[in-house]
């Protein structure tokens, strides 16, 4: 009982990758010779490695048979963990590699709903056919919720609206999107109803804004954050809002604009986190968004 105690509590071992190529050399050369020789090392400084790889591991991994040094049972199971291990640290190199270079591992991207319904869709669509190694995640949720996960590092890239000014973020404008009035009559009355982003939110802010500046005091009645449902709500009369044209003007059943003046626009940023690594992939996405956001 007390051997099974001190071996579950014994600390794993202190191993070097060198150690493990020169275990495996040695088991695929015909002479010690020849493996130094491969390994480009003196054979006396192969012999200390791998004695200090026997100690290391607390059993004997050779034996004297005659002139040459032999494997041993142990040592035989020593060589083919080596073998393993080597492998996969050269499937990690070759998959760091990709990574760095753009290539593959995981881009983990938030945008608002405005963004991925109708502004950023072809990036998505483009960065998938040109980098079909990267497993790319998709969040939509509102800008403070999508704030809080990249700074938890959660996601590698955000898609939010401006402005902000905040020091522990790199903000790159992607867009600039006016909003519009739009509503069932000509004008709205004190008496109407509102339909209007949730307050709080950096578009309903801006919204509110607007609206004080025209002279308006709307009774909001609904608040959602999907530009589609408060354009609905808009098309069957039961209240007005303030939209971005790409929402409210798109067919089937257009709105019609209120007022030919913008009531606020709002920016799109693209958000990462201040000091984080290069990373390729997010470069290569926010290239894309950059062009979607042109056309």
């Amino acid at each position: 009982m007390s051997n099974q105690i001190r071996s579950q509590s014994r600390a794993p071992y202190n191993l070097h990758l060198q150690q493990l190529a020169y275990l495996r050399e040695v088991e695929r050369s015909a002479t010690w010779g020849e493996a130094a020789t491969r390994l480009h090392v003196s054979q006396p400084a192969l012999s200390q490695a791998l004695a200090e790889l026997e100690r290391r591991l607390g059993v004997a991994l050779f034996e004297r048979v005659g002139r040459r040094k032999r494997l041993t049972s142990a040592g035989r199971e020593a060589a083919a963990f080596a073998q393993r291990v080597l492998s996969d640290a050269a499937d990690l190199q070759a998959r760091l590699q990709e990574v760095a270079g753009g290539a593959g591992g995981d881009l983990r991207v938030g945008m608002i709903d405005a963004a991925s319904l109708y502004i950023l869709p072809s990036a998505v669509g483009k960065f998938r056919q040109s980098h079909p190694g990267v497993r790319l995640e998709l969040t939509v949720e509102s800008s403070g919720g999508l704030l809080t996960k990249l700074r938890n590092l959660q996601l590698d890239l955000a898609f939010v609206t401006g402005p902000r000014h905040d020091a522990d973020l790199q903000l790159n404008r992607i867009y600039d999107e006016p909003m519009y009035l739009y509503g069932p009559t000509a004008r709205p009355t004190e008496e109407s109803d509102w339909v209007l982003y949730p307050r709080g939110s950096q578009t309903r802010d801006q919204i509110d804004a607007g609206l004080e500046s025209a002279g308006y005091q709307p009774r909001v009645i609904l608040e959602s954050g999907n530009p589609q449902v408060l354009r609905q709500l808009v098309a069957l009369g039961l209240g007005w809002s303030v939209l971005p044209a790409a929402v409210a003007e798109s067919r089937p059943a257009s709105l019609e604009r209120r007022r030919k003046r913008a009531v606020s626009q709002r920016s799109l940023l693209a958000a990462r986190r201040a000091g984080a690594p290069d990373d390729a992939r997010a470069d290569a996405f926010l290239e894309l968004a950059r062009r979607a956001a042109r056309r």
